[in-house]
């Protein structure tokens, strides 16, 4: 007989009332008072604010821990089977590398011979072959989400195209369980768990006089290794695989999960006309009459199709407890007869009243003229409502990198009367980490010309600045001698030559460092060649100091080039790029977190499974792939206007949102 559950289901409109309902959960302390609480979310800003808002209603937020759902899910595994987890060797990232050093002696067999003309006898051949590996990475780790089933199959020996036999070979390099095959796993001991301890419960009710029970214990047995309690909280989307892992964990220990739904309603079989549409296209002739739809609210049937999905996968759950905290929307403004008829599924179509402007939409001829009427309507806003803060504001872009500048040109130089304090958030590792955007900076310019303005970009960099005893004015100065002394490209001769351009050494950093070393040693005044070179003069007193720092940076710049262009091993790349980071930058107590950063990517280099020579593009391609599946979550609710990108999954609710560069070829995404 299958275990009670303890699932408890909170459904609710508003993020507040689940807010709320939580801190009541949560206000019920563990069994162990140093345990954390675990807070799954889908991402860092719902956990950000859910800590603002647990802190508000309870007075203080300790000691919870918010993982994401792929980790929560791992970390359980890893636990309860330590002896059979292999999670690690199936993320994606070290995925990639098993699949590198799989594939090449695969080529040859017939079922690769697409493959094998992808790869072999092409350009950078090691390059495709490490982007061919994070892709087939890539898929295989969305198989383990949302295809257990499949990847299963192979296992069992079922087809035999190149997907299945690469996978098949994972599974047997690997030492232990993927993620699926463990969840089955676990299932299992959870199941053999429960009848002993069933067993054993029943026999001391026959032998034994029942003890008085503890105001701890559980009606259901305690199994070891499992959280005493584990809470999901706005959750918009679920792989089918974890939801089904989430029942059977409920079946032994307190689950809580917290939904945002748009309506009390019913509504996973609504429609949108284009999904009407399709469907009555693909029907036989003789069924398209008798077809029946419901619309609903055309915006929730054309715009909901995630969350419609994932309420027909949680439809399936068995909960304890329903817990439905609804709150119809009330209000006569253009945004709350909206907000209301998505509420109660309707479509009642009205003409906006004429001064209402809750819902506005303005089209701009640029993004910088986009950003200066947001500026000017933010000012309008805060005139008209004086109880409205920074912190209730957010602006969404679908591609915020591109925003940024524009952003800072309009936001960060406007008047003190007219500043708003804004915070940009999303853009990237690399944007938001000046040393770790310097130092890609340093390992890209090995295969670059060295135009002067791509080493002063580099110079600009206050940690490195730093490093060399160099300041702004510093750099005022260079930048004067580089242009009088003719420094366009190029190391010297050789280095053009390598690049299969003419071999002349005019124009190049070694020529012009000649002229400004031989200007301060023997100034000839513009009168006498020695050499052939011809001194600059300019260089003199305490300006000789600020040369020498130059010119240390400057060799140790073109001798990094030199070495990085050697392939070798990924250990030896970590201790090279940790010597390129003690060479290069001197952080202060201000930059430090951004060099743990940069430590602990170079770190990561020691545990990737793979032990032959790696060329440096292939390197700088995984390190771009390591930033671009990095995320800080740092400038999200930090009590200014929040920029950020525009995700699917972020449901913190805000006073006002704004939503900017919303163009036909920026949104909806359009994925190739």
């Amino acid at each position: 007989m299958p275990a009670r559950s303890r699932l408890q289901l909170y459904t609710s409109n508003r993020l507040e009332n689940l807010a709320d309902e939580l801190a009541r959960v949560l206000g019920e302390p563990l069994s162990a008072a140093l345990r954390p609480e675990i807070v799954v979310v889908q991402s860092l800003g719902v956990g950000r604010w859910l800590t603002q808002q647990l802190a508000r209603r309870n007075g203080i937020c300790a000691n919870i821990e918010f993982p994401f759902p792929q980790k929560f899910v791992a970390s359980i595994l890893d636990e309860a089977l330590p002896d059979r987890s292999a999670g690690h060797f199936y993320t994606r990232e070290i995925l990639t590398w098993r699949v590198m050093k799989l594939l090449p002696p695969l080529l040859d067999r017939p079922e690769f011979a697409e493959l094998h003309r992808y790869i072999i006898d092409r350009p950078r051949s090691e390059l495709r072959l490490f982007q061919l590996a994070g892709k087939i990475a890539h898929t295989f780790d969305q198989y383990l989400a949302f295809r257990p089933q499949l990847i299963l199959s192979w296992e069992r020996g079922a087809e035999q195209h190149w997907q299945a036999i690469i996978w098949r070979e994972l599974t047997r390099s690997a030492p232990g369980l993927h993620p699926p095959a463990l969840a089955r796993e676990f299932q299992a001991t959870l199941t053999r768990t429960a009848q002993s301890m069933s067993s054993r419960t029943a026999k001391t009710e026959r032998d034994l006089t029942p003890l008085p029970r503890s105001p701890h214990t559980k009606d259901q047995p305690t199994t070891p290794h499992l959280p005493e309690r584990v809470t999901f909280f706005s959750i918009s989307t679920l792989p089918e695989f974890y939801v089904q892992f989430l029942q059977e964990l409920s079946q032994h220990t307190d689950v809580h999960l917290f939904l945002v739904r748009p309506t009390p309603e019913f509504w996973s079989d609504i429609r949108s006309e284009r999904e009407e549409s399709r469907a009555r296209k693909k029907a036989p002739a003789s069924a398209q009459l008798h077809l029946q739809f419901e619309r609903g609210n055309p915006l929730l049937a054309s715009m909901g199709k995630l969350g419609r999905e994932f309420l027909e996968i949680v439809s399936d759950l068995t909960p304890e407890r329903e817990h439905d905290h609804a709150q119809e929307p009330n209000g006569d403004t253009t945004l709350a007869r909206l907000q209301r008829d998505i509420y109660r599924l309707h479509d009642n179509s009205k003409t906006p009243a004429p001064n209402d402007q809750s819902l506005q939409v303005h089209s701009c001829h640029s993004p910088m003229r986009e950003m200066e009427v947001l500026h000017d309507q933010l000012l309008a806003l805060f005139e008209k409502h004086p109880d409205l803060k920074p912190h209730d504001i957010v602006v969404m872009a679908p591609d915020i990198t591109t925003y940024a500048p524009f952003i800072e040109a309009v936001f960060a130089t406007a008047p003190d009367a007219q500043r708003i304090p804004f915070t940009i958030s999303d853009r990237g590792a690399r944007a938001e980490n000046g040393i770790l955007d310097t130092f890609l900076s340093l390992l890209e310019s090995a295969t670059s010309r060295f135009t002067a303005s791509e080493v002063m970009s580099i110079l600009e960099s206050t940690a490195l600045q730093r490093r060399f005893s160099l300041t702004d004015t510093d750099l005022e100065t260079i930048r004067t001698w580089i242009a009088e002394t003719g420094i366009r490209w190029g190391i010297d001769a050789a280095h053009r030559a390598e690049l299969g351009l003419p071999e002349f050494n005019e124009n190049s950093w070694r020529f012009g460092l000649d002229r400004l070393l031989l200007g301060y040693a023997t100034p000839a005044h513009g009168e006498r060649l020695f050499d052939g070179i011809l001194a600059y003069d300019e260089v003199e007193g305490s300006l000789a100091e600020t040369l020498g720092n130059f010119a240390e940076f400057v060799e140790a710049l073109f001798t990094a080039a030199r070495d990085l262009k050697q392939p070798r091993t990924l250990l030896v790349w970590q201790e090279t790029l940790r010597q390129i980071t003690a060479r290069f930058f001197a952080a202060d107590d201000e930059r430090e977190p951004e060099m743990r950063q940069l430590r602990s990517i170079i770190d990561s280099l020691g545990e990737l499974p793979f032990d032959d020579a790696v060329a440096l593009d292939v390197l700088l391609a995984h390190l771009d792939s390591v930033l671009q599946n990095s995320t800080s979550g740092s400038g999200f609710l930090a009590g200014r206007v929040t920029f950020c990108a525009l995700k699917p999954m972020r449901t913190v609710p805000f006073r006002i949102v704004c939503l900017v560069g919303m163009n036909d070829t920026a949104y909806p995404r359009h994925h190739t």
